[in-house]
C-alpha cells in the first residue's frame, strides 16, 4: 500500500479521529489535552505517510516514528493523569471498554506488522483511541 491508493489513503484519514477529538475537546475548553490530542493526530499522519511512501527502514521514517512516540506518549500520559485526578470510580465505563479494545487493536497490528491486516488493526487503533481520549477529557471537563 501507499499513500495514493485507496487502503492507503482510508488508513491515512482515520488520523482525522484525533484532530475531530482534540478539536471539540478544545471547543468545549481543554485546550491542553485536546491540543495534544490534535498534535499526536498530526504526527502520527506524517509517520504514516513516511512509512506508506518510503517504507520502513528509511532515517525520514525513523525520525516520524520518534516524534510519534512522544506526542502519542504525552497525550497518553495526560490521559492518565486526568483518569488518576477523577478517580478511577469516576471514570466512565465505556471508556475503560473503548480503551481497552484500542490496546487490544494495537497489539494485534504487533502480531501483523504490514499489509492489509495491520491497516486494519491499526486504524481501528486510531479510531479507538480518539474515541478514548475523548470520553477521558469529557469526563474530566464535567468533574
Amino acid at each position: 500500500s501507499t499513500p495514493i491508493t485507496i487502503e492507503g489513503q482510508a488508513f491515512l484519514a482515520t488520523n482525522a479521529c484525533y484532530a475531530l477529538a482534540g478539536l471539540v475537546l478544545g471547543i468545549r475548553g481543554d485546550w491542553f489535552f485536546g491540543g495534544l490530542t490534535e498534535l499526536a493526530g498530526v504526527v502520527s499522519f506524517w509517520y504514516h505517510y513516511s512509512q506508506l511512501e518510503f517504507g520502513k527502514d528509511r532515517s525520514e521514517v525513523r525520525l516520524a516514528l520518534l516524534t510519534d512516540y512522544f506526542t502519542a506518549g504525552a497525550a497518553l500520559i495526560t490521559g492518565g493523569v486526568y483518569m488518576v485526578d477523577l478517580g478511577i470510580s469516576a471514570v466512565p465505563f465505556n471508556s475503560l471498554i473503548v480503551g481497552a479494545s484500542s490496546i487490544l487493536c494495537l497489539s494485534l497490528c504487533w502480531v501483523w506488522e504490514f499489509g492489509y491486516p495491520y491497516l486494519f488493526w491499526h486504524s481501528l487503533w486510531h479510531i479507538l483511541s480518539a474515541y478514548t481520549g475523548y470520553l477521558i477529557g469529557q469526563a474530566h471537563l464535567g468533574a
